[in-house]
């Protein structure tokens, strides 16, 4: 009995947490899209541009961001050796109306990233879930 109810109060703890970033089983309406953005980060090093950072570039361009998160690309192959980049990106959620403001600033949009040929994609995770960035 007092496993069931540890896995209730487990469960509502879980759903009750907000998120402020987007997840792959978070839905973007339409009138929004996700773009992204290299994270500019080096194997071996602690640096790279901050979703913050990210984010920042498009407010100041007059561009709402509704939503950011970290992501990586998927099925391209990244050479380990310190001092190379990496898949990691930065994902905002944007109004569609803004993409074209958007792409100017060197932002993408999202399902560019994906070519089923190819076998490229990307994945989503919370920024803090995989590294610290300062």
């Amino acid at each position: 009995m007092d496993m069931r109810y540890a896995i209730c109060v487990v469960t509502l703890l879980l759903v009750a947490c907000p998120e402020d970033s987007i997840t792959p089983k978070d839905a973007v309406v339409p009138e929004d899209s996700l773009v992204y953005a290299g994270r500019e980060a080096r194997q071996c090093e602690s640096d790279g541009v901050s979703p913050e950072a990210s984010a920042q570039l498009l407010i100041n361009a007059g561009i709402d961001v509704i939503r950011s998160t970290c992501g990586v690309r998927t099925g391209v192959e990244y050479p380990t050796v310190c001092g190379r980049g990496t898949g990691d990106i930065l994902v905002h959620e944007i109004r569609s109306v803004n993409l074209p403001d958007a792409e100017q600033l060197g932002f993408q949009e999202i399902s560019t990233l994906i070519d089923e040929a190819a076998g490229t994609s990307y994945e989503l995770f919370d920024c803090a879930e995989r590294f610290t960035i300062g």
